[in-house]
């Protein structure tokens, strides 16, 4: 979790550089060029805390020779789909961190030697533990374990880090797309489940548009079909207790009632409720990774 993309096209170097900063507890994810680079960002910023860049390197995979345009391409194309996302640039060529310091003065510059390499990675770990989106991932590594182990799609983990961020919104004005997050993410749990396990969802409980049904029988069964005039024993295989089917119920109706305003009492939840619903989300995406 504690990543961060560098972009040369040593790869001699690259893997000296990978362990120097596995020794500071920071792992590398390298590209080769700006192309390489353009595969991992924006679509996978949340995944990073900082980019090296060198000042040479290829512009596509495929290329034969470094680029001297390397570096203002680079640049460009990190202020217009990233700004502000921490780069670092390093170099072995001197003369040319001496030139190109002198036209990009704000940009933080290093060069292959062992000083500076130790410095750039202190600039790194600095970056690494100050993240967010890095920060909230480590303090709940049993949640985004569901997508280290690909139990969630992906694409939903920047939702998730989203919607812990704003654990502690007290706006009503923003509860709405709250909720929403949470409801599309509780149905995602089950879609997964379906996908990777039908004796835990089965089909029949996935309706025509691929969503979840959360009926009663649905309940039920998840409950192991209990029979009420046996003492509530279960009649099948038992997947959720009480408290998980309380939690799955809860952010089904909570999130259907104040998302269609059927609230029959017309009364506005506070931050409390959000708080609530976030949780109990939590403890669901981390219930269903036994399965």
């Amino acid at each position: 979790m504690n990543s961060i993309i560098i972009v040369d096209d040593n790869q001699d170097f690259i893997e000296d550089f990978k362990n120097q900063a596995f020794a500071e507890g920071i792992t590398v994810a390298p590209a080769n060029s700006l192309e390489g680079l353009q595969k991992l960002l924006p679509k996978y910023v949340h995944r990073y805390a900082a980019v090296v860049l060198d000042i040479k390197c290829l512009l596509k995979d495929d290329q034969a020779k470094e680029d001297p345009s390397f570096i203002t391409a680079a640049l460009k194309y990190l202020d217009s789909t990233v700004p502000r996302f921490p780069r670092f640039i390093l170099t072995g060529d001197e003369s040319e961190f001496a030139t190109l310091k002198r036209y990009y003065t704000d940009e933080r510059m290093f060069i292959k030697k062992p000083d500076d390499q130790q410095k750039l990675l202190d600039e790194l770990l600095y970056c690494v533990q100050n993240a967010e989106p890095l920060r909230i991932k480590r303090e709940n590594t049993e949640v985004f374990d569901a997508f280290e182990r690909s139990l969630l799609p992906a694409n939903k983990e920047i939702t998730v880090i989203n919607i812990i961020k704003r654990n502690v919104e007290s706006d009503p004005a923003n509860f709405r797309g709250i909720i929403g997050d949470i409801r599309e993410t509780h149905e995602e749990i089950y879609k997964a489940l379906n996908n990777r396990n039908k004796n835990v969802v089965p089909d029949r409980y996935i309706n025509g548009n691929g969503s979840p049904t959360f009926t009663g029988d649905f309940y039920k069964y998840l409950l192991g079909n209990p029979d009420h005039r046996n003492g509530f024993l279960p009649t099948s295989t038992v997947y959720q207790d009480s408290t998980i089917s309380s939690h799955t119920k809860f952010i089904h109706g909570a999130c259907s009632e104040y998302l269609h305003g059927t609230s029959r009492t017309g009364y506005p939840i506070s931050s409390y409720t959000i708080k609530s619903l976030i949780n109990s989300l939590l403890e669901m995406i981390i219930w269903s990774k036994q399965y």
